[in-house]
């Protein structure tokens, strides 16, 4: 059999490292294979939110039994004196890798399947003994972790192994998920052995909490900070504070809901920003309850000269317009949906538009809300914003639009030449403005363009039968 370079075989199971049928075929072609195809197995494993819930439980329970074989012979014992046996462990030899380096990410998800299907009876005491086990196995055995989850109340920070494994990882996850499990004492301790994170992520906060305020505080070089708050009349004076501490090497900062706007004026360097204003049940249930005034008096004063990505939901348009005026024309990327309005919607919307226009010449990729009594002003954006590539408009409405036609033909007519892909949800498509859109597209000799509608599959016949003539064409691309 003719072998492969390494190099190429890499580059084959890159392309396969998201389909786990085809990495379990490669691992049978021969050991040079499985020794590339065991590595992109193990990675995709790493992701074990989606084994748990879509790997039937034999699957698991094998995965398990292997991980369960690395347990040191002191956890072995531990637990067969507390009378936990876990189901033939043991593989006939040493396995041919050492599988517990192939992860990447530790998340708790996996933990917890693992214990509920070896332990069947309803012991507090024993599950807690077998998670705390697989934790000690983890910060033993797993040298290759960029990524934990954390969302235990596990006191882990007590294993001798915890320091050398925290010291060099660099993206943590902080839940506070199931009443609470993290607790300030962890986040504290967590703080002298962990300093090293470069993106944080903290999910479910319901407290100004010290401890998660001191972790943050120590860290050298954070660079990407996501804050989800559940509750929106605290206003977190604590993690505000040392948000505005972190200023010199934060690039990209997501915040849900808001944090004390006073926190952005020392922002300089932000290249993300991630303004949510909503409750996570539902987009459309914003909090009422934001002095948008001081929103705006802070904004003000700011100066965002490097923001390349800003993204935001439910703010209004005036502090979206404040924040793009504020970033020395260097935004590239640009998300707004559900901008919130009281009154008079058109006319922001329309003021957003033209200052989309005037700010944002670099502009590559835009998705936006738009009033459909707006769709003419659009040609501001494509006027000023030559090097746009990536286009999506939608309506703040719950119907779909019938000016959608119109909207092709104004993107046929005025769009920039750059422009390579458009998505249009919310608009409604005849099956005569569909085939002048892409004949018009055809004849000016236009790069292909991906073009995708949510409803695409709900379309009548007709309409379907124009984007497969197209696409046949070339005109559009997948």
């Amino acid at each position: 059999m003719v072998q492969l370079y390494a190099d190429v075989l890499l580059m084959i199971m890159l392309e396969l490292q998201d389909d786990i049928s085809s990495l379990h075929s490669c691992v049978l072609v021969n050991k040079s294979w499985s020794r590339i195809a065991v590595f992109f197995l193990w990675k995709y494993i790493s992701r074990i939110n989606e084994i748990t819930y879509s790997r039937d439980r034999d699957s698991r329970v094998k995965l398990y039994k292997v991980i369960a074989n690395f347990l040191p012979i002191e956890s072995e014992n531990l637990l067969i004196n507390n009378n936990i046996i876990l189901p033939s462990y043991k593989l006939p030899r040493k396995p041919t890798f050492e599988y517990m380096n192939y992860f990447t990410q530790i998340t708790p998800y996996w933990i917890r399947d693992m214990v509920q299907l070896f332990i069947k009876e309803d012991s507090t005491h024993k599950k807690n003994l077998l998670e705390t086990q697989i934790y000690n196995l983890i910060f033993v055995n797993c040298k290759n972790i960029n990524h934990f989850h954390l969302n235990t109340d596990i006191e882990f920070y007590k294993f001798p192994s915890v320091g050398s494994f925290f010291l060099n990882l660099q993206s943590l996850l902080i839940n506070f998920d199931n009443n609470n499990m993290v607790t300030s004492k962890t986040l504290f301790e967590l703080a002298t052995i962990c300093q090293n994170i470069k993106t944080l992520e903290v999910f479910y906060c319901n407290e100004d909490s010290k401890g998660l305020a001191l972790f943050i505080e120590m860290q050298h070089n954070l660079r990407s900070l996501f804050l989800n708050f559940i509750d929106n009349k605290n206003k977190y004076p604590l993690l505000s504070n040392v948000v505005k501490k972190k200023a010199a090497t934060l690039k990209t900062l997501m915040t849900t809901p808001l944090i004390d706007p006073g926190s952005f004026l020392s922002l300089i360097n932000l290249q993300h920003l991630e303004l949510i204003n909503h409750d996570g049940d539902e987009p459309y249930n914003c909090y009422k309850n934001v002095d948008w005034k001081q929103w705006e008096d802070c904004l003000d004063k700011a100066s965002f000269p490097n923001l390349r990505i800003f993204e935001a939901t439910l703010i209004p348009s005036s502090i979206e317009c404040l924040i793009i005026e504020k970033s020395d024309k260097s935004i590239i990327e640009i998300d707004i949906c559900y901008s919130r309005e009281f009154q008079d919607y058109r006319a922001k919307n329309l003021n957003l538009i033209i200052i989309i226009s005037k700010y944002c010449p670099n502009l590559r990729s835009l998705n936006l809300d738009i009033d459909p009594g707006n769709l003419c002003e659009i040609n501001r954006i494509f006027s000023n914003c030559t090097v746009l590539e990536k286009l999506s408009f939608n309506i703040n409405v719950s119907t779909l639009s019938d000016d959608g036609d119109y909207l092709l033909e104004i993107i046929s007519n005025k769009s920039p030449l750059s422009l390579r892909e458009f998505s249009g949800d919310d608009w409604n498509f005849s099956k005569d403005g569909l085939e002048a859109f892409f004949n018009c597209w055809k004849c000016k000799k236009r790069n292909p363009i991906k073009f995708t509608h949510r409803y695409m599959d709900l379309w009548h016949d007709d309409q379907k039968n124009v984007v497969s003539k197209y696409m046949k064409e070339g005109v559009i691309k997948l």
